[in-house]
């Protein structure tokens, strides 16, 4: 019996023994989440200066990162990253000082170079000052926003044309279509961060000069940064709201952010409770402006749908030294009830992005609904799932994607979601609701 108990215990231990150094594997090489971070310090003041000492740990230590966890940099960098990281490693070298700013535009062209939107650097302040501005994009020229100066034309920032401005923004800046860097040059261009970003001098007022649309004269008006509302006095939108229109037989659910939780569950019940009881034949999900979020959001909405099951797309994610391929497969639909059996549009713009142009692939590729809008951000078969890092000197915030998707219909991953309807964002559901009344 001693004997027994004696191999017993050797077991146990062996057994305690390879448990623990599994663990310390799984957390020293193999975990994608290590040594990442949950809560972002604030950034370095772009006008500090760090030592070359420092600079170089930085940009180092972003591109180590990518190395240990980017699915494309499994085996090393790829040729143009490799490229442009020994560039600006070299031209930081020869410096005596490099200002965060400096730093920041180096390391946001190292991760441009790869071509992840997914995968960016940025800084992180809790209060940004800004133009008393917005800009957006119209008929490929940026106009301003609200006052006195809606509709004018952007032709020049701080002494700066605004096509220089957006040359400079497009070879520092993550993305795969350039919808998505126009839409994000025109959405961050007022914040000061940026304005630096792309050389404007934000140390002192800055000039504008802006063309009349209406008869092409141009005013050069001056202005100075404004401090930003903090997050505690901004009323933030929810992440959802919905409303059903009986008379017109359709219900809208606008999805702002891809959040996964109860309330989303318990309002999506809601909405299709309300489509049942008003007999509603046509719902429209508005996805535009959704930066996106967890993509489980769209397999809870495919429940209330008749669909018996459903394709997913494949899926390689990255462990350390090993790339775990899983396959695409046919999902059964757990479906909940009510059913909706009517037809389904989804609504989608420059700025439909990650989960939420996921949403709108996965409904396309299955033919469960009609996409109207524009091209959605970024790729449908993309990098992304993103890990935080802070820098350990200037404190920059980048993230790197350990995940590549590949969208349900494999034949079309080299191609962008097309919409069904190919319409301006703005237009989408004005154009959705002349369908829905063409087909009733």
């Amino acid at each position: 019996m001693t004997k027994y108990i004696k191999h017993i215990g050797i077991f146990v231990c062996i057994f305690a023994l390879c448990g623990t150094a599994l663990w310390g594997a799984w957390q020293l090489w193999f975990n994608p989440y290590r040594s990442t971070v949950s809560v972002l310090w604030p950034s370095e003041e772009l006008e500090d200066v760090l030592t070359t000492q420092q600079a170089v740990e930085d940009l180092d230590y972003i591109v180590h990162r990518l190395i240990e966890r980017h699915p494309a940099c499994i085996n090393g960098l790829t040729g143009n990253v490799q490229f442009e990281y020994e560039r600006e490693r070299a031209g930081i070298a020869v410096l005596q000082e490099v200002s965060v700013l400096s730093l920041w535009q180096s390391a946001a062209r190292v991760l441009s170079s790869l071509g992840d939107a997914h995968t960016a650097v940025g800084v992180n302040y809790e209060n940004s000052a800004h133009l008393p501005l917005t800009f957006a994009w119209k008929d490929d020229k940026m106009i301003c926003l609200g006052d006195e100066y809606e509709g004018y034309i952007v032709v020049e920032v701080g002494n700066i044309s605004i096509d220089d401005l957006y040359q400079r923004f497009l070879s520092q800046f993550s993305y795969e279509l350039e919808s998505w860097a126009r839409h994000s040059f025109a959405s961050r261009l007022n914040r000061s961060e940026y304005l630096s970003f792309v050389g404007v001098d934000t140390l002192t007022d800055i000039p504008l000069v802006l063309e009349n649309p209406n008869d092409g004269s141009r005013i050069t008006a001056t202005f100075t940064l404004c401090e930003s509302v903090t997050a505690g006095d901004e009323k933030a939108e929810p992440n959802f709201d919905y409303s059903v229109d009986s008379s017109a037989g359709m219900g809208i659910f606008t999805l702002r952010q891809c959040v996964y939780d109860e309330e989303y569950k318990n309002g999506l019940r809601d909405f299709f409770t309300a489509v049942q009881e008003n007999n509603i034949r046509s719902v429209i999900v508005d996805l535009r402006n959704n930066p996106g979020g967890n993509s489980l959001v769209t397999n809870e909405f495919i429940r209330y749908l008749p669909a018996e099951s459903y394709l997913t797309g494949a899926c390689e994610v990255r462990f350390g030294s090993i790339l775990w391929k899983n396959k695409s497969q046919s999902q059964r639909n757990q479906q909940l009830t009510p059913v909706f059996s009517g037809d389904v549009y989804v609504l989608t713009g420059a700025d439909t992005f990650s989960s939420a142009m996921d949403f709108a692939t996965l409904i396309s590729d299955n033919k469960l609904g009609m996409v109207v809008g524009e091209v959605p951000g970024n790729m449908p078969s993309s990098y992304g799932d993103i890990l935080f890092f802070q820098t350990p000197n200037a404190r920059l915030v980048f993230t790197v994607s350990y995940k590549y998707f590949i969208r349900p219909d494999a034949s079309k991953s080299d191609s962008p979601l097309i919409p069904d309807v190919i319409v301006p964002a703005k237009d989408a559901l004005t154009e959705t609701m002349r369908l829905i009344e063409k087909a009733r």
